[in-house]
């Protein structure tokens, strides 16, 4: 590997390969699960069995891999992920499309902050000046949001076009479990392996749980980067839910084909933000300004948001919705650094779960409290009363913080500290 590279080409591939399996399945999945097994009233339950798994676990397994190592627990995630798909390959039925949506969850949960965390700790190791290792991070935080963008949508494309040719689904299948054998391959080939440890899991859990509940409990930019992803959660759950209705309501039934390109812009924009987010990060003045540009670009999307309601013609809706995702794209790349500048390597995959925990919580309270609102003020209503409480969401986390988010990335654990071994 050359040392000193954001990240190597490489490790790219592996991350490309990780999001086309995901992009694959994404724009036909629940036409899949009907065709091996599911009907209309089963499905609901399918899916629910995975979003409960996967908000089970996804704290628990993101412990695990900061204690048992990351890439131990990538490795097992992908073989999950590889197992959802062959067992949709037996006889279609409701036990086998139960018994995949639960492995599929399961896979969820293990997956988040196992490879991107190793390479967010060489980033940070590589760069100890704290100039250098923010423009380290914006740079691998645009570049894997990028690498996910292109992954999905070329895999949304190609799945569209396999679903197509195959209606039994078989052949996507395949193409799934094959994305996700080769990821797993390049991971583990790629990838160093986990550092050993003397000290007993029991210790290094103990430790690392203790760590976890002292960080949280100090004001600072991870409680910042909590309550804003709570408040972004909101923001995305209102439009997935709501947003085709409106435009629809705009242009007609016949305009509904619209829908898609309308879509494929709206992730363009995405794509645009983590790009620009890059360039805007290194323009901000060390933490604090990072800090600013996140604030700003959460208040963005909020505002946006609450547009939509202003939003009278296809133009103008359109427009709201692509700045709104322009604006997430670059908010994210920016709120990966803030956090990951904050978060020690020990914490790191923890506190993406927990983070993860956060936005989830966030789309739970914005579906709570749309119904209600759409119910009572009709959606044009309703979107500035969900914008309110995204704004208060965000709130929570401006309160005085009295740690640098700085301090921690290179402050030692009382107890131990795991170190990743890198390539030269």
């Amino acid at each position: 590997m050359e040392k000193n590279r954001v990240l190597p080409v490489s490790h790219a591939i592996v991350f490309l390969l990780i999001h086309l399996g995901t992009g694959l399945a994404a724009p036909v999945l629940s036409l899949m699960l009907l065709a091996r097994g599911a009907t209309l009233a089963t499905l609901p339950f399918v899916v629910g069995v995975t979003t409960v798994v996967t908000c089970l676990l996804e704290v628990p397994s993101g412990i695990a891999a900061d204690v048992l190592g990351r890439r131990r627990v990538f490795a097992l995630s992908m073989a999950l992920q590889v197992a959802t798909y062959v067992v949709l390959l037996a006889t279609p039925s409701l036990a086998v499309v139960a018994i995949s949506g639960v492995l599929r969850g399961l896979a969820l949960a293990a997956r988040t902050g196992t490879l991107e965390a190793v390479e967010l700790d060489r980033v940070v190791a590589e760069h100890p000046e704290a100039a250098e290792r923010l423009a380290a991070l914006d740079a691998l935080n645009g570049r894997l949001a990028l690498l996910e963008s292109a992954g999905m949508g070329a895999g949304a494309i190609a799945g569209g076009v396999l679903a197509t040719l195959d209606p039994s689904y078989v052949l996507l299948i395949g193409c799934i479990i094959a994305s996700g054998a080769a990821a797993l391959a390049g991971g583990l080939a790629l990838f160093p392996p986990d550092a050993r440890s003397g000290a007993p899991v029991r210790e290094r859990l103990r430790a690392t749980l203790a760590d976890m509940r002292a960080t949280l409990a100090r004001p600072g930019d991870i409680r910042l980067v909590l309550a804003a992803s709570a408040s972004a959660g909101v923001v995305m759950v209102a439009v997935e839910t709501y947003w085709q209705l409106a435009f629809e309501s705009l242009v007609g039934a016949g305009g509904t084909w619209l829908l898609g390109f309308v879509n494929c812009a709206g992730m363009g924009a995405a794509a645009l933000g983590s790009a620009a987010a890059m360039r805007w990060g290194s323009v901000a003045s060390g933490t604090r300004g990072r800090r600013g540009l996140y604030l700003a670009l959460q208040a963005a999307a909020i505002v946006c948001l609450a547009l939509f309601s202003a939003a009278a013609s296809v133009p103008v809706s359109v427009a709201v919705y692509v700045a709104l995702y322009l604006a997430l794209g670059a908010r994210g790349v920016i709120e990966q650094t803030v956090l990951h500048n904050a978060v020690p390597s020990r914490e790191r995959s923890g506190m993406a779960s927990v983070q993860s925990i956060a936005l989830r919580a966030g789309g739970l309270a914005g579906s709570a409290a749309s119904g209600p609102a759409v119910a009572a003020l009709t959606l044009a209503g309703a979107w500035p009363v969900l914008a309110v409480l995204a704004t208060a969401l965000a709130a929570l986390g401006c309160g005085r913080r009295n740690l640098p988010a700085s301090a921690s990335v290179s402050s030692p654990s009382p107890h131990f500290r795991v170190r990743t071994k890198l390539k030269d």
